[in-house]
């Protein structure tokens, strides 16, 4: 096939319209339009039990079988085929010979998916009806389907014998030809069926015989397109031609191609399958607009389709038009109101518009046995703080954590809502509990370190820190985080330069971490290295009081009393915690009489260089 991607060439007709139980008795067409013609007596009958009745009036029999032949429709239609099966046989014991029920038997089995007895009953309708063609096209349709290639030519050869001008007969038989590899025979049928003038469908032989064409001789693509083009001539608007067309293009001048392709096909015949097409391409190469175009025919195509109109409001989402997205999604949820996915996108994207309270409404309708039902959650126990109900937060995270949650976000951040109540013990046995269920995560060792860094845990702080980088040798913030602890405690300088430039390495723009190499350099005494470092961080995050404070200490140290007080006055009024700016003025008199010549007691000196932790 050249690398065309081949499709079955066989149409099959199987729904069939059917007309009443008893076509055949021209004196009762049917038991609903010549009830009339029925004795005056006679009533249109109700059910029977056929088991404990025997009924011998042939007209009562056959308006009882078309009572239920009718009763079935409705089930049919109602997507009852079992029931509808059930009604067809009871009426086949009223009515035995009836072509029409067997076909339509035939019919509801097939769409059962019981083949075996789908084609059992076309059989017998076909031999029942004398051969009509709509039972012989069923037939064969099922034979074909089937892979029962020689009864579908045999059924479709007998039928064009009895009808030459059978031009759809016809049209199929070749297709089996093809589908047999005969195609000589199916090259004629096709060229018999094209040139029928009268022929409505003739585009599908001009696209069969182009298939045909394409695999006799896959290098001979001009007689392949020669018929597309015929086939698109006859219908514009035919599909199947079109995007074979479209595979040749692409295969001969490239996606760009293809593309414009479609464009200017859809420019001049616009339809759902090609706006398919074409917006999957805008979405892959992030050409949204031109997407959400084709997404808005589809959408008028089918009014109902839940994925169409989640990609128009994801698009929306991304181009950051939240109302309209909102409209989007709760569209889709009038149709599909039990769509969690589309329910937490909705409450997404309240939360992002900062509607809290509709969003958290949101979430909370997201069910247990949902798998967003977790996130869900985390984000109603996130919005409950922004709200002020943090109890309510974490009554929504004692539902599955630490029991049933899989997700360590869930702990740490169960564990935060446990600090912003000052109850540490449960803060801290929550990130025990993720430590223990979540060993190798490298993010839960590191809250964990800094809680019990707050909570003066010095040892166990540490270690945990220790075990994020033995999990993630270059982890920046842990690398960092020991860095400066080693600095304040006047311990493992060396080494807290060596972890301090590794973090430096993994983020060179990050002010607090040239802020902690600067530190270590100040606390191993190298103090212009340290101003150098200091400096770069400073002009980096000038707004930052512990980054000044600290080139203050160091300016100190260099007998560079002005700039020390300078960067310290800067600290003060950068700093918002009031103990803190008690300690930088204490650390201000000590510098001003400094330089004044004044004496300080020596523990006012040894404070001067006490900081905050990172």
């Amino acid at each position: 096939m050249s690398g065309l991607k081949k499709t079955n060439l066989v149409s099959i007709f199987l729904l069939l319209a059917v007309g009443c139980a008893s076509p055949s008795h021209q004196y009762y067409d049917s038991a609903i339009n010549d009830r009339n013609r029925a004795p005056a007596s006679l009533k249109i009958p109700t059910e029977v039990d056929i088991k404990d009745t025997q009924i011998i009036d042939p007209l009562h029999n056959r308006a009882q079988a078309d009572y239920l032949f009718l009763k079935s429709e409705l089930e049919s239609a109602a997507g009852h085929g079992s029931e509808s099966i059930e009604l067809l046989k009871t009426a086949l014991i009223y009515d035995p010979g009836s072509p029409t029920l067997m076909q339509k038997l035939s019919v509801e089995y097939y769409k059962a998916g019981n083949m075996e007895t789908s084609i059992h009953w076309a059989e017998k309708a076909y031999e029942v009806s004398g051969y009509k063609r709509d039972v012989g096209l069923l037939l064969a349709g099922l034979s074909t389907s089937n892979k029962n290639y020689t009864k579908s030519e045999e059924i479709y050869k007998g039928l064009v014998k009895a009808d030459p001008k059978d031009m759809e007969s016809l049209l199929y038989l070749g297709a089996i030809y093809t589908e047999l590899k005969n195609y000589p025979k199916a090259v004629e049928c096709f060229k018999v069926v094209s040139s029928d003038k009268e022929f409505a469908s003739k585009h599908l032989a001009y696209y069969y015989l182009a298939r045909v064409y394409s695999e006799q001789s896959p290098k001979k693509t001009e007689r392949v397109k020669a018929e597309l083009k015929k086939a698109m001539q006859a219908k514009p608007d035919f599909f199947e031609a079109i995007s074979m067309m479209g595979q040749y293009v692409q295969k001969e001048q490239g996606l760009d191609a293809f593309v414009k392709y479609y464009e200017g096909v859809q420019k001049e015949h616009p339809q759902a399958k090609i706006a398919e097409i074409l917006s999957q391409y805008y979405i892959s190469t992030n050409q949204y607009d031109k997407a959400y175009q084709q997404l808005e025919m589809l959408d008028e195509a089918n009014d109902d389709s839940v994925q169409v109109k989640l990609k128009m409001a994801l698009i929306l989402i991304d181009k950051k038009m939240y109302d309209r997205a909102i409209v989007k999604l709760e569209e889709i949820l009038a149709i599909a109101p039990d769509s969690d996915k589309v329910r937490f996108y909705l409450s997404a994207v309240h939360e992002e518009k900062r509607e809290y309270k509709e969003a958290l409404a949101q979430y909370l309708k997201i069910e247990a046995e949902s798998s967003y039902y977790e996130e869900a959650r985390l984000h109603a126990a996130y919005l409950s703080k922004i709200l002020g109900k943090p109890e309510q937060g974490l009554n929504y995270l004692k539902e599955f954590v630490p029991a049933k949650s899989d997700n360590p976000q869930a702990f740490i951040f169960m564990a935060q809502l446990y600090e912003d109540k000052n109850d540490m013990k449960n803060s801290l046995a929550t990130l025990n509990s993720a430590q223990e269920k979540f060993a190798s995560s490298a993010l839960v060792h590191y809250h964990l370190g800094m809680l019990q860094d707050k909570m003066n845990l010095k040892t166990e702080m540490i270690s945990s820190m220790k075990k994020v980088i033995e999990l993630e040798p270059e982890h920046a913030q842990a690398l960092n985080y020991l860095a400066y602890s080693w600095a304040e405690m006047g311990e493992q300088l060396e080494k807290a330069e060596t972890y301090a430039r590794r973090a430096v390495a993994k983020e060179k723009q990050d002010p607090y971490i040239l802020d902690t190499l600067g530190w270590v350099l100040y606390k191993k005494g190298e103090f212009k290295k340290a101003a150098d470092v200091l400096e770069k961080a400073h002009k980096m995050q000038s707004d930052v009081g512990i980054i000044a404070e600290h080139l203050s200490d160091v300016y100190a140290k260099l007998n560079q009393p002005e700039k020390a007080i300078e960067f310290l006055l800067k600290a003060q009024n950068l700093e918002a915690d009031a103990k803190r700016k008690q300690e930088i003025e204490a650390k201000l008199v000590v510098l001003q009489n400094v330089t004044k010549g004044v004496r300080t007691p020596s523990s006012a000196v040894n404070d001067s260089t006490k900081t905050a932790s990172p």
